[in-house]
């Protein structure tokens, strides 16, 4: 049963109570739209601000990425070389073989020519070395007599003079040339300064 409740407040008194409930209430609503207001503040900072670094990061690696594009090809240019050569000099080509054609050319140098420049390379197929000789001589009849030496070797193949032009040399008229043979792999030494094709490829 549920008993009638008498209000025996004045009108007056009414009337102030129920403005104080909606001040209390509009208080209420404006607390809870400040906090809210807020909060929403804050995450979209820290949203704006983890933008913000994520862009940074990113301009960071777009500026970066040319150095490191350029890091990674030298690299890449560098172990292919190292590869190159552990492969050319890796049991291919023992140090007496290299020695012993350097001491059989300047064994053959006639008294007027001299050497400005060589360079020794390998092969795989067919396993052979190539030498380029650099060099000078007084006379053209001296390099004549330089290269008719180096193709009389047994060892040697395919001497050429690849080119041949007047020059200076220390103050001297020269004559400026470039030798380029190619050496097989199977060559013994017979003495100091000589060389032979090693009979059934015997290295």
């Amino acid at each position: 049963m549920i008993l009638p409740v008498m209000d025996f407040l004045p009108n007056e008194s009414r009337r102030a109570v129920n403005a104080v409930r909606a001040k209390r209430r509009v208080a209420l609503l404006g607390v809870l739209l400040l906090v809210f207001t807020v909060g929403v503040s804050v995450h979209s900072w820290n949203i704006a601000r983890k933008a913000d670094a994520d862009r940074a990061v990113g301009a960071m690696l777009v500026a970066n990425a040319p150095g490191v594009d350029e890091l990674m090809d030298g690299l890449a240019k560098e172990q292919a070389i190292l590869t190159h050569a552990l492969r050319v000099t890796d049991g291919l080509v023992p140090t007496i073989l290299a020695s012993s054609v350097v001491a059989t050319i300047t064994n053959m140098l006639p008294d007027h020519v001299t050497l400005t420049g060589m360079r020794i390379e390998t092969s795989d197929a067919p396993k052979q070395m190539m030498v380029v000789l650099n060099g000078v001589a007084e006379a053209n009849t001296d390099l004549a007599d330089f290269e008719h030496k180096l193709a009389a070797a047994s060892a040697f193949r395919g001497v050429t003079v690849s080119e041949s032009k007047v020059g200076e040399f220390m103050g001297k008229r020269v004559e400026e040339f470039t030798v380029s043979f190619q050496v097989p792999l199977c060559v013994q030494v017979c003495k100091p300064g000589t060389m032979h094709v090693a009979q059934g490829g015997v290295n």
